[in-house]
């Protein structure tokens, strides 16, 4: 299983391709340094990136990986824009009417 911060790093990968900043990965994962080295090496080990000619890639595995979850075409934009749909009530509440929002879960 592919852990969130390495989706992250595949996703960040995938927009970037050859214009990717260590450090704005260091910063989008609080990583450090030395945290992000070993999961950059970690991802290697497990056939999700490779390095060639001191550049990180994406290999075809994580970019599989990437289309199973439908983030193929992902931007950090749209992964941290929130989006709220209001819908207007035709009928007034009163104080004595139970709200519930919709989809609400326990």
């Amino acid at each position: 299983m592919i852990s969130y911060k390495s989706m992250l790093i595949m996703i960040y990968f995938n927009e970037y391709k050859d214009e990717y900043l260590l450090s704005e990965i260091c910063k989008l994962c609080d990583f450090t340094t030395k945290q992000l080295k070993r999961e950059l090496q970690s991802m290697i080990a497990e056939g999700l990136l490779t390095y060639e000619s001191g550049l990180y890639r994406l290999t075809d595995c994580a970019i599989e990986a990437l289309e199973e979850k439908g983030l193929q075409n992902s931007t950090f934009e749209e992964l941290q824009r929130d989006t709220m749909t209001l819908r207007i009530h035709e009928e007034k509440l009163g104080f004595d009417k139970v709200f519930i929002p919709i989809d609400f879960k326990l």
